[in-house]
């Protein structure tokens, strides 16, 4: 069976994985408050994508009259009992993940297992291939470390050609390619004694403003940071499949790209996010992150400096060091030439703008986020040190999606995900990469203005209950947004990911005019009450078989 209800054993099982699970939040004077605890769940259901394992979860009633155990994940790591203060806070800084690194380099066991894992995530990022751009089609296929002619580059037009037909097409009057300099990161400087600058290149879509609160428009941006391995121009073929199911076990299987059709899995419905926001009347601004598609650099796993990528950008934006672009005119412009051309006319310290993520990219938000409201430490250097705040006031609030931004403390529990804390530790201490944020992401989000969350219910990269903690402490405009899905939302159903998209823009205007309200939210009190959101739709590959019997 696909599901099993066993209410009695459901409810023992989730009452020890529940135990002093309070989701702890920051109030106005930044006093911790506890969430009351999550009901028991009463049920165990089986997800495929991307876990391929049984999780516990809710029965609910469902529109057509039966009901359903909807699953979700579970957060590894709790509070021991009688625990003082903010866990989730203060076992996860850097010291602390640090800390439990070097205990594990002096047991040889513990090093071994560990520093194996670790291997697979530093640069090259050897989970996954991370230049595909141009495999398939080789029109858009640069050198993105040598010198490139901007024309080079895949323009949205490009995607209005047969199979593809992406909205996205319509935007290519107002598109400006664009290409940013950044310096090499720490991992690169001090590793590979690396010392070359790094091109960062995308796109700025122009849009035609949104409102302001105030019975007039204004020009806004949100910056949009894509998920690990995404790839701004890559081509997804529109009937391309994520993953496969095994006959043999029933089991997901994840399609390994690129493929003779495909160069990159998920940048279809990328693109699909900056149209909407784009249609709605913001600029846009999205460009591949450091080391992966059409931007330069070696190391794509450091969010850290990806944070800091933000200010460099947005900074180039008025003085032009550093920029090229090329206007929809076919006109290249670099330097001076090039400086205050873009965000409307408007001071990058003066224009709205909202930072947006997904996945990978909601880390590097995060820490963006950080260092602009609470400040940030260097904790990639030997020695860390922190700098105040950056306070752009301009800045209304973040977009994550499928997000890690509660921390290094919300990993989800499940065999593959155990150690990864301690080689986070490793991969900061010994390697100077900040791949997941520790907790300081998390104990200054009461001190941003506005978020909004996107999230799969089982989730591998941080639970509901993470993201339920990160909400809970964001004091102005917010709004969860989940789906019976997992990490990967380009797996969701085409319903799911359009009414994420629907309630993405919604927040967006909301968080411009600087209101505390998002219209049209699904009200929920507690988790299971959240989990009850979502629609009776499914990610296909865990979708029951058969609805349960109403008697059960």
């Amino acid at each position: 069976m696909r599901s099993r209800t066993g209410l009695a054993a459901g409810a023992a099982i989730m009452a020890l994985a529940f135990a002093s699970a309070g989701c702890s939040h920051t109030g106005s004077a930044g006093s911790t408050q506890a969430r009351a605890e999550p009901p028991p769940t009463d049920c165990r259901a089986w997800v495929g994508v991307d876990r391929n394992q049984e999780l516990p979860g809710y029965l609910l009633p469902q529109p057509g009259g039966h009901i359903a155990c909807v699953p979700l994940g579970v957060t590894a790591h709790r509070p021991p009992a009688g625990y003082r203060g903010d866990y989730y806070v203060d076992e996860f800084t850097d010291a602390r993940l640090k800390e439990r690194w070097r205990n594990c380099k002096a047991d040889a066991a513990c090093f071994a297992r560990i520093d194996a894992q670790m291997q697979r995530w530093l640069p090259p990022n050897k989970a996954r291939s991370t230049r595909s751009t141009g495999v398939v089609d080789p029109s858009g296929k640069i050198d993105p470390d040598g010198p490139v002619d901007l024309r080079q580059i895949r323009r949205p037009a490009f995607f209005a050609k047969a199979p593809y037909a992406e909205a996205i097409a319509r935007a290519d009057a107002s598109t400006y390619i664009v290409e940013f300099t950044v310096p090499r990161d720490t991992f690169e400087r001090i590793e590979l004694k690396m010392t070359d600058p790094v091109k960062l290149r995308g796109w700025y879509i122009e849009g035609r403003g949104v409102d302001d609160g105030k019975g007039g428009t204004t020009r806004a941006l949100v910056v949009m940071a894509p998920g690990g391995g995404g790839q701004l121009t890559a081509i997804q073929h529109p009937e391309e499949k994520p993953y496969r199911i095994d006959p043999a076990t029933g089991r997901a299987v994840d399609i390994r790209f690129p493929n003779a059709t495909t160069e990159t899995m998920g940048q279809r419905w990328w693109r699909e996010n900056l149209d909407a926001l784009n249609q709605a009347g913001f600029d846009v601004l999205a460009y591949d992150r450091r080391g992966e598609g059409i931007s330069g650099g070696f190391s794509d796993t450091h969010t850290l400096e990806q944070g800091e990528d933000v200010f460099r950008v947005l900074a180039q934006f008025d003085t032009g060091e550093g920029m090229r672009l090329l206007a929809p005119d076919g006109r290249v412009l670099a330097g001076d030439e090039a400086a205050g051309k873009l965000l409307g006319g408007m001071k990058s310290t003066r224009i709205p703008i909202l930072l947006g993520g997904y996945s990978r990219g909601s880390m590097s938000t995060a820490w963006a986020m950080a260092k602009n409201f609470s400040g940030a430490c260097s904790y990639d250097m030997p020695v860390p040190e922190c700098a105040p705040p950056k306070g752009l006031a301009n800045i209304r609030g973040a977009i994550l999606l499928a997000s890690f931004a509660s921390g290094a403390g919300y990993l989800p529990s499940s065999p593959d995900l155990a150690d990864r804390n301690l080689f986070l530790g490793g991969m900061v201490a010994d390697h100077h990469i900040q791949f997941y944020p520790n907790s300081a992401s998390l104990a200054g989000m009461h001190k941003w203005p506005a978020a909004f969350f996107g999230k799969g219910l089982w989730d591998r990269a941080e639970t509901l209950e993470g993201t339920v903690a990160a909400y809970d402490r964001i004091r102005g405009a917010r709004e969860i947004v989940v789906a019976r899905g997992p990490h990967s939302i380009e797996t969701w159903p085409e319903s799911d990911r359009q009414y994420l998209r629907e309630r993405m823009v919604a927040f967006a205007r909301v968080a411009i005019a600087g209101g505390t309200t998002v219209p049209g939210a699904k009200p929920w009190g507690n988790l299971k009450d959240l989990v009850a959101t979502t629609p009776d739709s499914w990610e296909p590959s865990s979708k029951p078989k058969e609805p349960e019997p109403k008697d059960r």
